[in-house]
């Protein structure tokens, strides 16, 4: 957003608060509620027609941005509560300076706690009884109020357009039962954590599809990415899912796909005996200080000496021993970001509490995906507010690489 909208909306939010409250005592007492409630509506009019003439300011600044409707946002204030149609914009960068802080209200605190209460599992009815405990000034009216600010928030947060490239996206499915029609049935939400060229992180996507978790639906997923427009990206990070290689290669050519380390050691815990597993792994701990060439030469000494007591597993790994070494290439203060998916695996085991809290089984589609996203508005505030210093450390070296992939290296192919 231009930084004229943002230059004094804390005196602007001042301002607005005491005119109201002004204009209310002035011409509104405590004893004429129909006068009040006149008046109260008379200003959800006002407001919401300054918020059109702001976007449409807005939008003449703002050259490949237009209008996308509007959304209901509730401004609470001690004479009652205005109920707001807010335009918004295609890009989602407008922002009204009528409201506070993006998907912030006057009493945030309040509103923190619900949608805490809510990302932890807590029914309508657990939720309602700790309020009246608590003795905070919320109805069953104004819980659902929120609710639905928070799928039309994750509505945006789903539609919103991505950044053009990426250094890393991080990919896991997160299994889980799901009430859908009247029926408990068996679903997967296709996780995407992104990674951008100047080390933050975020979820570009997440999508639920009912069913076992299929290459298919990693199609459609890959291709939202692209819709939505992540065009270029380095290093893809997934575990073995038959057939999701060949879509990564299909959609993003030029990436690197690194298979999870983490997966390939459960695997040889599995297929080895324990001597054997241990070896193994403390192998392929070895090579995450070496060379790309360095470390493959490496994998293929460590899969010959194992070959003939597990000759199949062998055989199998042999085929993708580049993928399992593909974060190598990369600078050494990066690979541990990117040589696993433990990344979206600890989102999922956040979810996997709500599950279990929840009753075993997620109540709709909507509230799991409302989870996820949860999550990550707190880890959007917390863990990921400043980036991973690390790769900002490295974004000389991440650009020239980017650059040789990208544009010196396809412009010289025939």
């Amino acid at each position: 957003m231009s930084n004229k909208f943002l230059e004094d909306r804390e005196y602007f939010e001042q301002v607005k608060k005491r005119s109201l409250e002004m204009l209310l005592k002035e011409y509104a007492d405590d004893s004429d509620q129909k006068q009040r409630e006149t008046l109260a509506d008379l200003f959800e009019r006002l407001l919401n027609a300054i918020m059109l003439s702001e976007r449409k300011i807005y939008l003449e600044t703002e050259e490949g941005d237009k209008g996308n409707g509007k959304y209901e946002r509730d401004l609470y204030s001690t004479y009652g509560i205005l109920e707001l149609e807010v335009p918004r914009t295609r890009k989602g960068g407008f922002r009204p300076h009528l409201l506070k802080e993006k998907y912030k209200r006057l009493d945030e605190s309040y509103v923190k706690l619900l949608e805490s209460m809510i990302a932890s599992g807590f029914s309508e009815s657990e939720i309602m009884s700790v309020l009246k405990r608590l003795g905070l000034p919320y109805s069953e009216k104004e819980l659902e109020r929120i609710k639905e600010g928070l799928k039309e928030e994750l509505r945006w947060f789903k539609e919103r357009e991505l950044p053009s490239e990426a250094f890393a996206l991080i990919i896991d499915g997160y299994h889980s039962e799901i009430r859908e029609e009247g029926k408990v049935r068996y679903g997967v939400c296709y996780i995407v954590l992104g990674i951008d060229m100047e080390g933050k992180k975020d979820i570009y996507g997440l999508y639920t599809y009912l069913g076992k978790e299929s290459r298919v639906e990693w199609g459609k997923v890959f291709e939202d990415l692209v819709r939505r427009g992540l065009k270029r990206v380095m290093v893809v990070v997934s575990d073995d899912l038959s057939g999701l290689g060949e879509i990564i290669r299909m959609v993003y050519p030029l990436a690197d796909h690194q298979l999870c380390v983490k997966h390939l050691k459960r695997n040889a815990d599995r297929q080895m005996k324990r001597e054997d597993a241990k070896g193994f792994k403390e192998g392929l701990d070895e090579l995450k200080k070496l060379s790309y060439e360095e470390a493959l030469g490496k994998m293929g000494k460590l899969l010959e000496k194992y070959k003939e007591e597990y000759p199949s597993f062998v055989r199998y790994l042999e085929g993708k021993k580049e993928k399992y070494v593909a974060y190598t290439k990369y600078p050494e203060e990066l690979r541990g970001y990117i040589y696993t998916t433990n990344a979206v695996e600890s989102i999922n085991s956040k979810i996997e509490r709500v599950r279990i809290k929840s009753g075993g089984y997620f109540g709709s589609v909507e509230l799991l995906e409302l989870s996820v996203y949860l999550h990550r508005k707190n880890l959007r505030e917390t863990k990921w507010r400043n980036g991973i210093m690390r790769v900002k450390g490295c974004m000389y070296e991440l650009n020239q690489m980017f650059q040789l992939r990208y544009f010196v290296q396809t412009q010289n192919s025939p």
